[in-house]
């Protein structure tokens, strides 16, 4: 059958002028009044008589022309062909036995003038081909002229191969339109409801999507040229990430119905498949290893809304847009909150000057020096962060810092004392409750500690124990309780030897304070919440890795397992309680469970390794406090 697209125009039976009842002496004298007349140079006439006398060919020419028709009705189509008068061709040909109809509508989309209605008239007249009545009536003519009588299945591959020429000559005439992509998602869309296993409907879609190849092809490579600029150190990500968007969009005004099809085949269409996989490639790169949230978020958005056809790319877009905009704001919260924690550092740094000005003016605008920058920064991160608590965090993080590792519980109290007057700031109730729990711990801490420093000072061991009444019950108030009265015995006896009094009251002391000095517990170390590394960043993160062996671990969770290892090898030899022990053991499972076998990129390790070795006086601190905790 004919390779290219269907005309009626291009048929034998209009060059010679013939008809279903022409024998093969007519088609003779039909040659030579074509060939009188010279509408057709001599090379189409005598095709056209091979195609209608040789009974193969002739069977294509029979049914790509006008059957059951009268001679009256073939003349009055030509007269509108000729005229242009398309409306009323089609509509004319609305009463046309199926396959008659099926070829003048063809003819029409070959003459650009394809519109919704037409195409899915054209397609129902497919449906409704009766193959039985054709063959009856083709065999009753040839039987009339002398030619041999077709075979139902020469007849069935001929309809099919007629049938795939339309659908071509249809998709033809789409491609022609303005937005081809937009009028051919409406009629796919309409089809699928409709008939969605036809013949003509799946290769109608096929050979649109061959015609769209050369576009899609110059689609494809801009988007190649906009991925390797983005792999670029210098690269203006935000410019580039908005033009693959666009791109993306001419993709899709393209593609669309075909991605439509093919999801309603249970199939996801290739091209557009390995679109979303460069871009993803591209998307790990900027998140992993650039740490370019934004850009990865904005670009996994679009993929989104490009491709949701393709239901398993689809799946896997939306897990990465919830984690890269959880990562996009954990590294926004992190900006907001740097300040804050370089402010907590130098403090570390200038813990003298902390000390006294904080004993001064307290957590306040009245203080200066680094208790002035760490309250400045505080109060500016608060307005900024989803969760506030953050920045409290830090601060009781630099408050117990102070105390455990600093012995200093008298300036973790003031800080904490100072912190909790923005407490109505706290929407978090348990961390509230917790730092009002410190608050007690440490001030019983302080004033312990003075007991003990102003042994054998009568009055300021007696302004101590007043303290400490405050925050004690049961036996400790009880033991308190008897010491305050020997103290005020000492004063005011003073039969009562000097040495016996300070001789008890320094050994129930030293009992008091081993027996009932405390800790805050439950430290936990603010972790920055971003692996976008800043060249002045001071904290790493570190992400818990999944439970398993064998996966491949992104930095945050590689520098986990690192650090992590670092801790427990300081923790091993602090372990001496049974209590102690079962906590290290079930760190040491936690940590065998996630860290114990893992796969990690080229490099990822060693320069990870190499954080370690520059924070091992941090790592070992922290081991520390997590002992100091149990």
């Amino acid at each position: 059958m004919n390779n290219g697209y269907f005309n009626l125009t291009t048929s034998a039976f209009h060059i010679l002028k013939a008809s279903y009842g022409s024998s093969r002496s007519d088609i003779a004298d039909l040659v030579d009044d074509a060939e009188f007349d010279g509408f057709f140079d001599l090379a189409k006439i005598h095709h056209a008589q091979q195609s209608l006398l040789a009974p193969m060919a002739r069977l294509e020419q029979e049914l790509s022309w006008l059957p059951e028709l009268s001679e009256a009705q073939v003349s009055g189509v030509f007269d509108q062909v000729k005229s242009g008068n398309i409306i009323e061709l089609k509509k004319s040909s609305e009463h046309f036995p199926e396959l008659a109809k099926a070829n003048v509508l063809a003819h029409l989309c070959c003459a650009g003038n394809v519109t919704d209605d037409l195409l899915h008239s054209l397609a129902e007249a497919w449906d409704e081909v009766d193959q039985t009545n054709i063959l009856k009536v083709l065999n009753e003519d040839r039987e009339r002229t002398g030619f041999p009588g077709i075979e139902l299945q020469h007849l069935q591959d001929r309809l099919k191969d007629l049938e795939i020429l339309h659908a071509r000559t249809a998709a033809v005439g789409i491609w022609s339109l303005d937005r081809p992509g937009e009028a051919m998602e409406r009629i796919v869309e309409t089809e699928l409801r409709r008939h969605p296993t036809s013949l003509f409907l799946g290769e109608f879609v096929r050979y649109y999507d061959n015609l769209s190849e050369p576009d899609l092809v110059r689609v494809s490579d801009e988007i190649d040229t906009c991925i390797e600029r983005a792999r670029e150190s210098d690269a203006d990500l935000g410019v580039l990430v908005g033009a693959i968007s666009d791109l993306l969009i001419k993709w899709d005004d393209i593609n669309q119905p075909v991605q439509v099809y093919e999801q309603h085949q249970g199939h996801e269409e290739g091209k557009s498949k390995r679109i979303y996989e460069k871009l993803r490639v591209l998307n790990l790169e900027l998140a992993k290893n650039r740490g370019e949230f934004t850009a990865a978020l904005l670009l996994s958005e679009a993929l989104l809304r490009t491709f949701p056809e393709l239901e398993s790319v689809a799946e896997v877009l939306k897990r990465d847009v919830a984690q890269l905009e959880e990562l996009d704001e954990q590294q926004k919260q992190h900006q907001h909150i740097e300040p804050l924690i370089a402010a907590c550092e130098a403090a570390k740094n200038e813990l003298a000057g902390f000390k006294s000005d904080l004993a001064r003016s307290g957590f306040s605008h009245a203080s200066k020096g680094p208790v002035y920058d760490i309250l400045v920064a505080f109060k500016a991160a608060l307005p900024e962060m989803v969760d506030e608590s953050l920045a409290f965090v830090i601060v009781r993080d630099l408050a117990l810092y102070i105390n455990n590792d600093r012995n200093d519980p008298e300036t973790a109290f003031r800080l904490i004392d100072g912190l909790l007057s923005y407490g109505g700031l706290l929407r978090s109730k348990e961390l509230s409750q917790k730092l009002r729990e410190e608050h007690t711990v440490l001030q019983r801490n302080w004033k312990q500690k003075e007991l003990a420093a102003n042994a054998g000072n009568t009055k300021a061991m007696l302004v101590a124990v007043n303290d400490l009444l405050n925050f004690s019950e049961g036996p400790e108030r009880r033991s308190l309780r008897a010491l305050k009265i020997k103290l005020v015995m000492k004063r005011t006896n003073e039969l009562i030897k000097l040495g016996v009094l300070i001789a008890a009251g320094l050994g129930f002391v030293g009992f008091l304070i081993f027996s009932t000095m405390d800790k805050p517990n439950a430290r936990t170390p603010y972790q920055p919440p971003t692996p976008a590394a800043a060249p002045t960043q001071t904290v790493a993160l570190e992400t818990l890795p999944p439970v398993g062996r064998g996966l491949t671990l992104n930095r945050s969770q590689i520098r986990y397992c690192v650090f992590q290892g670092q801790r427990l090898d300081t923790i091993r030899p602090l372990t001496n309680t049974n209590n102690q022990i079962d906590r290290f053991n079930r760190l040491i499972d936690d940590f065998n469970s996630r860290c114990s076998d893992y796969r990690y990129r080229s490099g990822a390790l060693s320069s990870i390794q190499r954080e370690a070795r520059e924070k091992a006086s941090e790592l070992r601190a922290d081991a520390r406090r997590i002992v100091a905790s149990w």
